[in-house]
């Protein structure tokens, strides 16, 4: 049951809210000609509306149900950090990831490295592509494309649910600022490049990754009003 309020039509309308948002932004995104999701083919289309459909009746249907999309939407920033940490940018296209760019631990530049890092983190896609880093990247932008879509999807609902639309897009930023930095260091660290932070730093991105990943699973096991509040580590100066 939806407990947003007591009031059993606010909860109705709010939950058509919800519907019609979700509706509306995947066929905007499906739409935009000049999007990649656009370019897919309509059975994809299809399958990805579905999920995101099914994933948001899901959350209306939990206890909580914006823990349940807080959860969801660590897991799903924690997959788009894995591709997205090369296309934070400075001049990216996107102003979620250009705002990355600049934060501690993360350099902007990731992208510049994709010659030292596919032997080692896309090496399938790198024999696959015979050795052509160009294709290489088509996989990795494909695979972030996805997964931003999922995310955003979540953050709109988290919008919706919350009563202050401007936490709920600050709470994601601050999800996005604590993976995107784990997920470079991570990808420095095993493909030998030159680190960004720190040993103790790195250590405490680590554990704060742990611990938003171990809420995530358990989906609820803590109020909504713990939500947002884990604090992303800085590199002292």
């Amino acid at each position: 049951m939806l407990r947003l309020t007591s009031d059993a039509r606010s909860d109705t309308r709010k939950i058509d809210q919800i519907n019609d948002a979700v509706a509306a932004f995947l066929n905007d995104r499906f739409g935009s000609g000049d999007g990649p999701m656009a370019r897919l083919d309509r059975w994809t289309q299809q399958s990805i509306a579905v999920k995101n459909q099914a994933k948001r009746a899901l959350v209306l249907e939990a206890n909580d149900p914006t823990e349940r999309c807080y959860a969801t939407l660590i897991q799903e920033i924690n997959l788009e950090a894995e591709s997205g940490i090369y296309f934070a940018t400075p001049a990216g296209n996107a102003v979620q990831l250009q705002r990355l760019a600049g934060e501690s631990g993360m350099s902007g530049r990731l992208f510049q490295h994709l010659a030292e890092v596919a032997p080692i983190v896309f090496l399938n896609e790198l024999r696959i592509a015979d050795g052509k880093c160009e294709l290489v990247w088509a996989s990795i932008e494909a695979r972030y494309d996805r997964a931003n879509l999922d995310a955003e999807v979540s953050e709109l609902i988290l919008m919706h649910l919350m009563e202050m639309e401007d936490e709920a897009a600050d709470m994601t930023d601050r999800l996005r600022s604590t993976f995107y930095a784990y997920h470079e260091n991570r990808i420095r660290q095993l493909c030998a490049l030159p680190p960004l932070l720190d040993d103790r730093t790195a250590q405490h991105l680590t554990e704060v990754v742990v611990d938003l990943l171990e809420r995530a699973s358990s989906r609820g096991h803590r109020t909504s009003s713990t939500i947002g509040r884990t604090q992303i580590p800085r590199q002292e100066t």
